[in-house]
């Protein structure tokens, strides 16, 4: 040991070792550590580069216009953060076409010529693109007459839309409600090169051009006859023209020539809004009507509108007890607006509206036969109101139900509605009302053989002193096809009127169902109508369709309280139906042999022979 001042010591071994410059080896590691710890992380770092490279990184969905990417990807196994597997993507693929198919979209598929998957040291990266189903091509077949862009202007898709089986079958139901169209179908395939979707329409042709002459009496004190000719397809454009010219001469007065004329624009300037005008010549006046409307021609139509105009002179009738006791002269003016928001989807509609109706009726008294109740009092209406509705909608395809031979789309669901309107000498009214009207109807079908229909609807004023002029009426109906070879049709209606004030009765007679007497042979305030028939068809073509019917009658009507269940008016019957599938309007024209069982005189079985178009109900 070396003394050092302040008694310190300096080993001088430790001294000499550390002026050699010796590695300090305090926190230094053997080699036999250090090669095997290099090597362990290589391992873990390749792991890790290994595990990285496989996981998502980014899913992009493109071609996708009907549903949100969100949407799609919730359905989907591959996730971003997830590891990559083809067997997982594949049935992805599946799901996503399961969707696309149980939405209606057919011919919807992923394109895998455009499906791209990059691996990069990162991670994988995908996009998928989906062919929804794009239409190429529409076709249109069996159309002689009527232009083929007038048929696909009325289909709900177009080239370059895509195609779902929805828009197919109510394409064709509103192809099939059009005049000039008798069936229309739809096919749609996938062209093998292209892959677009191709759109075939077949559709039949009507008659449409129908011409009518009346010749209906020739004596001494007048004569006269009338001539008409209507076409519901003018030059194969869809739209409607009639004209009308009848020459009357009675005794005592000049000859008088009647001209009648009437247009409508189905598809103004290729728009959904349709133009309708109207010109009539009559024995008492003159009439015209302009209107411009925008129907909810489709489930799916968001809005609608309606405006008319119009100017008309009638004739009005009174009659009681199957009596004419009254005729009036009607002068009106009226101009009315309707603007409807419509929501919802194919199945389910609610709609709400504004209305507007301006009003003005003045009444004159022609002849007068004997005491009546009839009061009809002028009138200066100024009327705006809301509405709203409601349905759940569907639609089944029958034959022979309302028809004869062709194919019918049969309503089946739903749907109730109100409206409620209110006048004031605020905005020009004469006085002050609140009109209320409610209507439900329902409709069932069971297995195509058994149909069902009922509805019902209010009509009703209110003034400041009490509640007047409400009409009630309600029908059910009930159609049995293929019993004992035959259809068996039943109804039972009834209208029920509350406070009439002498503008208004309730009729029955041969127009109303009760076939046997005269058309308005019996009149009061509250009826009820029984009525049932056989239907049977011996005899189908193309050209013709002609069957028959049996049929029985039965009816109330009466004033106030005064009902009495023995005052029943019966009739029996029997008649031929004739139906010609390729006249436009899918017409049945009914020709019926009906026997008053309650007539005046009982058991009279003085037979009535009526001509109609339509069944009875």
């Amino acid at each position: 040991m070396i003394p050092c001042r302040a008694g310190h010591e300096i080993d001088f071994r430790a001294q000499v070792f550390r002026n050699e410059r010796t590695p300090d080896t305090r926190f230094a590691l053997p080699m036999k550590f250090l090669y095997p710890l290099i090597f362990l992380i290589f391992i873990a770092f390749s792991q890790t580069l290994l595990a990285d490279s496989s996981r998502i990184r980014n899913v992009i969905l493109t071609g996708n216009e009907a549903f949100s990417s969100d949407e799609l990807q919730s359905l989907m196994h591959t996730q971003i953060g997830e590891d990559y597997s083809e067997a997982l993507l594949r049935q992805d693929f599946d799901q996503i076409i399961t969707f696309y198919q149980e939405h209606g979209f057919r011919f919807a598929r992923i394109d895998e010529s455009r499906l791209f998957i990059k691996k990069f040291s990162e991670g994988v990266y995908l996009r998928i693109h989906i062919d929804e189903g794009k239409i190429g091509k529409i076709t249109v077949s069996g159309n002689q007459r009527t232009w083929t862009r007038v048929i696909i202007r009325e289909l709900l898709f177009q080239v370059g839309d895509i195609y779902t089986w929805e828009d197919e079958l109510e394409s064709e139901r509103i192809l099939r409600r059009k005049r000039y169209l008798g069936s229309a179908e739809i096919l749609a395939t996938r062209e093998p090169k292209t892959k677009l979707v191709w759109i075939e329409v077949e559709v039949t042709d009507l008659w449409t051009f129908i011409p009518a002459l009346d010749v209906p009496t020739f004596s001494e004190s007048n004569s006269g006859f009338l001539v008409a000719l209507s076409d519901s397809n003018v030059l194969g454009s869809g739209d409607r023209a009639r004209l009308r010219y009848q020459l009357i001469r009675e005794e005592g007065e000049k000859t008088r020539r009647l001209v009648s004329g009437g247009y409508t624009e189905s598809r103004l300037f290729d728009s959904h809004w349709e133009f309708d005008g109207v010109y009539t010549q009559k024995r008492e006046g003159n009439s015209w009507e302009v209107r411009l409307r925008r129907p909810l021609y489709s489930l799916q139509t968001r809005w609608s509108a309606d405006f008319r105009t119009s100017e008309s002179v009638d004739e009005i009738r009174w009659y009681e007890h199957g009596t004419k006791t009254d005729t009036f002269e009607r002068n009106a003016h009226s101009q009315s607006g309707t603007l409807i928001r419509s929501f919802g989807d194919r199945q389910q509609q609610t709609q709400i509206g504004l209305w507007a109706l301006s009003r003005r009726s003045n009444f004159q008294q022609i002849e007068k036969l004997a005491p009546s109740e009839a009061n009809f009092e002028d009138r200066d209406v100024k009327m705006i109101g809301v509405l709203f509705g409601h349905r759940h909608t569907e639609f089944i395809r029958a034959r022979f139900l309302n028809q004869m031979g062709r194919v019918e789309d049969v309503h089946i669901g739903y749907g109730y509605s109100a409206s409620i309107g209110h006048a004031s000498p605020l905005y020009g009214s004469d006085r002050s009302q609140t009109n209320l009207s409610v209507a439900f109807n329902i409709s069932q079908a069971h297995q195509d053989m058994l149909f069902l229909n009922a509805s019902t609807d209010l009509t009703t004023r209110f003034t400041k002193r009490q509640i007047e002029d409400s009409v009630f009426n309600a029908t059910i109906r009930a159609i049995r096809k293929n019993l004992f070879h035959q259809t068996l049709a039943a109804q039972i209606s009834t209208v029920m009127g509350f406070g009439l004030d002498g503008e208004r009765q309730v009729i029955l007679g041969g127009e109303n169902g009760l076939r046997g007497y005269d058309t308005r042979q019996f009149s009061g305030e509250k009826m009820i109508r029984l009525n049932v028939e056989s239907r049977m068809i011996f005899w189908e073509h193309s050209l013709l369709v002609v069957g028959s019917a049996i049929f029985a009658d039965m009816g109330y009507i009466w004033n106030g309280e005064e009902f009495n269940l023995g005052d029943v008016k019966r009739s029996v019957g029997a008649g031929l139906r004739f139906s010609i599938p390729k006249l436009n309007g899918s017409r049945v024209f009914r020709m019926d042999l009906a026997y008053p069982l309650d007539g005046p005189e009982k058991l009279s079985f003085k037979p009535i022979l009526t001509y109609a178009i339509g069944h009875a109900f």
